[in-house]
């Protein structure tokens, strides 16, 4: 389907799955009209293409077979030489996180969840867009829309240690979406750590402190937006300037619309989802934060409650998802 950010890799889950470039800008923000983009399909869905760092401006096309609907790709200007990455999953490191003053329970080890996730229908596409420390391919599942009304992204497991919210994000698969709203999953935002059930990258660092907004150096990593998943994440949001982006975590159990983002929106997932709300919470160093209050994209922090990962919490989140589709209309 698409690159984003660093001349993205793509495969695609059907037999017309779209590919498709969009230029960003230097300075996001809103704009009159959303990207343009073209777009080409694969008719191999174990298809693979080459994948480079977040910061490279390049992308591999597909062969077209059949046109299909369209869904943009970030590019940004060329920072590093493009690597090409073998297909196999590196070997889960040893890494240490550094606490900083959190509880410790945030710092427990916590295996992924076996929730299984949702086949894919048609339409929906897998669009590398960045890479981990470890040289994991970051992901987004891509439901593109022709001429979008609505463009929403929602990531979850920045942090690798809150099981439940992979799974969170990849129920969405299944939500009732109309036709002409565009979505963007990132079910694993920090793939080194989910893999080895760790809090931060592989580098220590906890990425929900590495965000460009009031960063500080004595938990945020050795400079804003360091760590190479914030900086695929930014490139990612800051290029398709979303109507909404929605940031998951857990275990706090609260909903809360960060900044000017409309508290409707908050509402409808509050109420569906079974959740309270906490208004305008907001992190140093934080996605949500830094989304809402930097760039400038409307935000909502989805904290799940408690630490299990149960097909429950899983539902009540797609639910609230749901919700906040309608009222966003």
């Amino acid at each position: 389907m698409v690159g984003l950010a660093a001349g993205c890799t793509t495969r695609t889950e059907s037999s017309a799955a779209p590919s498709a470039s969009v230029e960003e800008t230097s300075a996001p923000g809103p704009s009159s009209s959303p990207p343009t983009a073209t777009a080409t399909s694969t008719a191999d869905p174990t298809s693979t293409s080459t994948l480079s760092d977040a910061t490279s401006p390049t992308t591999t096309p597909a062969t077209t077979t059949t046109p299909a609907a369209t869904a943009p790709t970030v590019t940004v200007p060329p920072e590093t030489t493009p690597t090409t990455i073998t297909p196999a999953a590196p070997v889960v490191g040893q890494f240490a996180c550094n606490p900083g003053t959190e509880q410790p329970t945030t710092w427990e080890v916590r295996p992924p969840s076996d929730i299984p996730s949702p086949v894919p229908a048609e339409g929906w596409t897998t669009a590398a867009f960045g890479r981990s420390v470890q040289g994991r391919a970051i992901e987004a599942l891509v439901r593109p829309a022709e001429a979008p009304r609505r463009r929403v992204v929602v990531i979850g497991g920045l942090h690798g240690n809150e099981p439940v919210t992979p799974p969170a994000v990849r129920a969405l698969l299944e939500a009732d979406i109309a036709a002409d709203v565009e979505v963007w999953l990132v079910p694993v935002a920090n793939p080194d750590g989910s893999a080895a059930g760790l809090r931060c990258n592989a580098n220590g660092v906890d990425l929900n402190r590495n965000f460009a907004w009031e960063w500080s150096a004595d938990d945020g990593g050795p400079a804003p937006s360091s760590e190479p998943e914030t900086k695929a994440l930014t490139v990612l949001v800051a290029g398709l300037h979303p109507d909404v982006v929605v940031w998951v975590h857990q275990p706090l159990g609260y909903v809360s619309a960060i900044g000017a983002t409309d508290d409707a929106l908050e509402l409808a997932w509050s109420s569906a989802a079974g959740m309270p709300v906490r208004p305008d919470v907001t992190q140093h160093g934080g996605g949500e934060s830094w989304s809402a209050l930097a760039a400038g994209v409307p935000s909502l922090l989805i904290e799940i409650d408690g630490w299990a990962a149960t097909p429950e919490s899983v539902a009540a989140q797609r639910a609230g998802f749901e919700a906040m589709l309608a009222a966003l209309a």
